[in-house]
C-alpha cells in the first residue's frame, strides 16, 4: 500500500488537488484501502444538463496520466504528459464502514454517472483498475500486483458527505514523476495498460461487433524486472523475464523505474495483447523463445512474431514501434513497423512478415503495395482457417487463407510477398520453398534433416530456421504405434519430437530422452492424420540426419 496524488477536479473551476491513495487492494468488494486520504473539494453540480434527474447523484470524470515518448522514439518524455479518459473501468461508492453504496463503469469518455445516493452519509470514490462489462459481446481484464498477492490496484478519494445534493468529483491517477525521478505513487500505469488494451480490443470489435474476450490478468509491478526462470515462485518475486503473455490468461509487464519500464510502451502491451488474441481468437503454435534482429526464424516463431509487431501498428495506426527503458527511462529503441530495413527479408524472418500483414492491413499505396484490405479479411482468416490449419501457423497457411477468401486480389497480394523474396504462396505448407515437411507411410521409413547452419537462437532454444523438421502421417486403423527416431549419420546428438493430432490440431504429448541418437515411444492412436516436430539437441555436427519410423 503506498500513497500518491489523485486530483479532484471542480468542472469550471482552477484544479485543486489532493493526496488519495493508489494502491493493490483485495479484491472483495467491502474490502478498504488503506493509506491517507484527504479530498480538498467538491463542487454541487450547477450545470443544469447535469442535474437532470431528481435524485442526488455523484458525477464525474476519471483520467490518468499519460507519459508521451520522445519525437524520434526513444524515451519517455515527462514533459509530454497528458491527462487521458480512463475508459470502462469499474468505479464505485464506499461508504465509511467499507461497504459498496454503489457501482458503475465509465464511458468512453471517462465519465460516471452514481445515482439514488443516500443524502449526508460520508462516502469516498473507488475506482479499480479493471474493466468488466457482462454478456455474450463482454470482457473482463483486470490489473494485479504480481509481487503482492495478485492484490488489484485501485485510486480512491477522501471521504466525504454527499449532503442533500449532487456533486461532481473527478479523479485522475498521476505518473508519480517528480521532475528528475518517480517521487509518488505510479498510480497512472496501470489505467495506462488498460487504455492500450482497451484500443486492441476496439479494433477487433470494428472486424467482428459481437465478439467476446475471455477474462484476462495483468501482472504488473514496479517490482517486475527482467530475470528469473519462469516459475509460480519467481513470477511471484517479479522476476518475469521480460513483458510477455502466458499462453494462458495472464500478461505480466515489466515496471522497473530507471531499468525498463512498458506501462507507457504501447505497442509492446498490444504486442503482447495479440499473443492472448491468437491463443483465444486464433491459434499460435509458435515455440517462442529468445532470438535476436536478423535471425531466420522457425516458421511458427517469425509469424506469431511478425504478427506482434505488425497487430500493434494496425491497432493503433501508427507504425512506430518503440521500447523506453534506462537512467529516467530517456533511453531505449524504435523501429518503422512498414519500413524497417530489409536485413535478411523472406518468410523465415519476423520483419518481413510484419510488412507483410501491415501492408495488407493499410490504406497507403507505397512501392508494390497497392492492396488496402483493412482488418477485417486478416481477422477473418485468424480466426477461421488459420485457427483450424492441419499445418502449423505460419505465414504460408496465413496467405493461402486470405488467398482463398480474398481470389480478386491474388496478384496484389504476390506482389506484397515478392517485395520481401518471397515467391507465390498456394498450399499451406510452403512446399514450394523449402523442405519443411516430410510424408511417412506407416511400415515405412523416411530421413530427414535438422540442421544448425544458421545457430540455435541467442540462448539455445533451438528456434531458428532448419532447426526442426516435420513429419507427416496417416494412421488408417487405431491401436498401439512406436514412433522411433534414429540418427543415420556420423557424430551425435539428443533427438527429440512432440506429435500432434492434425484433426483437431493438439500436442498429444512430446518425447525428451536423453539416450544419444535415438528417441522412441509408444503411443495408443485413434485413426486419422498426425504430424511430428522434430528437433535435434546438441548435435556435434551441422546437418545431423534421421531416420524416422511408425509402426504398430
Amino acid at each position: 500500500t503506498a500513497c500518491g496524488d489523485v486530483e479532484i477536479e471542480d468542472e469550471g473551476a482552477d484544479r485543486t488537488t489532493a493526496d488519495s491513495s493508489m494502491e493493490a487492494t483485495p479484491t472483495d468488494d467491502d474490502a478498504s484501502a488503506s493509506g491517507d486520504s484527504s479530498l480538498e473539494s467538491v463542487e454541487p453540480i450547477d450545470n443544469e444538463s447535469d442535474s437532470s434527474s431528481d435524485s442526488l447523484r455523484i458525477i464525474g470524470k476519471i483520467t490518468y496520466d499519460r507519459v508521451g515518448v520522445n519525437s524520434n522514439g526513444v524515451g519517455l518524455n515527462y514533459n509530454n504528459i497528458t491527462k487521458e479518459a480512463a475508459k470502462q473501468v469499474t468505479v464505485k461508492v464506499i461508504d465509511s464502514t467499507g461497504k459498496t453504496i454503489a457501482t458503475t463503469t465509465t464511458d468512453d469518455s471517462g465519465e460516471y454517472i452514481l445515482d439514488n445516493l443516500p443524502e449526508n452519509t460520508e462516502v469516498k470514490i473507488r475506482v479499480y483498475a479493471e474493466m468488466k462489462k457482462a454478456g455474450a459481446t463482454g470482457w473482463d481484464v483486470k490489473v494485479v500486483d504480481n509481487t503482492s498477492g495478485d492484490a488489484q490496484y485501485v485510486i480512491e478519494s477522501s471521504l466525504v458527505s454527499t449532503g442533500n445534493s449532487s456533486t461532481r468529483r473527478n479523479m485522475n491517477a498521476s505518473s508519480g514523476w517528480g521532475g528528475r525521478s518517480y517521487s509518488g505513487t505510479r498510480n497512472a500505469a496501470p489505467f495506462a495498460i488498460l487504455g492500450s488494451i482497451y484500443q486492441a480490443m476496439e479494433k477487433v470489435i470494428s472486424a467482428d461487433s459481437a465478439a467476446t474476450f475471455p477474462a484476462l490478468i495483468v501482472n504488473w509491478s514496479v517490482n517486475n524486472v527482467l530475470g528469473g526462470n519462469g516459475s509460480a515462485s519467481a513470477l511471484r518475486d517479479g522476476q518475469i523475464m521480460t513483458s510477455h503473455f502466458n499462453g494462458e490468461n495472464g500478461l505480466y509487464i515489466l515496471g522497473d523505474a530507471n531499468s525498463d519500464t512498458d506501462e507507457y510502451d504501447d505497442h509492446i502491451i498490444i504486442h503482447e495483447w495479440g499473443h492472448y488474441f491468437e491463443a483465444k481468437f486464433s491459434r499460435a503454435d509458435s515455440i517462442g523463445g529468445s532470438h535476436t534482429a536478423g535471425d531466420r526464424l522457425d516458421i511458427r516463431l517469425a509469424f506469431g512474431e511478425g504478427w506482434g509487431n505488425a497487430w500493434s501498428a494496425i491497432a493503433t495506426d501508427d507504425t512506430i514501434y518503440y521500447d523506453t527503458l534506462g537512467a529516467r527511462q530517456s533511453d531505449g529503441w524504435s523501429m518503422d513497423i512498414e519500413s524497417q530495413a530489409r536485413s535478411v527479408p523472406g518468410w523465415y524472418s519476423e520483419a518481413s512478415i510484419q510488412r507483410i500483414l501491415y501492408d495488407l492491413y493499410d490504406s497507403n499505396d507505397d512501392g508494390v503495395d497497392t492492396l488496402s484490405l483493412g482488418f477485417k479479411p486478416i481477422y477473418d482468416v485468424l480466426v477461421g482457417s488459420q485457427k483450424t490449419t492441419p499445418a502449423f501457423t505460419s505465414i504460408f497457411s496465413f496467405i493461402k487463407g486470405l488467398k482463398d477468401e480474398n481470389p480478386t486480389s491474388i496478384n496484389a497480394i504476390d506482389n506484397i510477398l515478392s517485395n520481401e523474396n518471397i515467391s507465390s504462396i498456394d498450399n499451406i505448407y510452403g512446399s514450394n520453398h523449402y523442405d519443411l515437411y516430410s510424408d511417412l507411410s506407416i511400415g515405412d521409413s523416411t530421413e530427414v534433416c535438422t540442421s544448425i547452419e544458421y545457430g540455435v537462437g541467442s540462448q539455445g532454444h533451438h528456434n531458428i530456421l532448419g532447426n526442426h523438421k516435420y513429419v507427416r502421417f496417416t494412421i488408417y486403423s487405431g491401436g498401439t504405434y512406436t514412433i522411433k527416431m534414429s540418427q543415420n549419420s556420423w557424430g551425435s546428438s539428443d533427438p527429440d519430437f512432440a506429435l500432434y493430432q492434425v484433426d483437431s490440431f493438439k500436442k498429444i504429448e512430446e518425447s525428451r530422452g536423453e539416450v544419444r541418437n535415438v528417441e522412441e515411444a509408444r503411443y495408443s492412436l485413434s485413426s486419422g492424420d498426425y504430424m511430428l516436430d522434430i528437433v535435434a539437441w546438441n548435435p556435434s555436427q551441422t546437418r545431423p540426419c534421421f531416420d524416422i519410423t511408425v509402426n504398430n
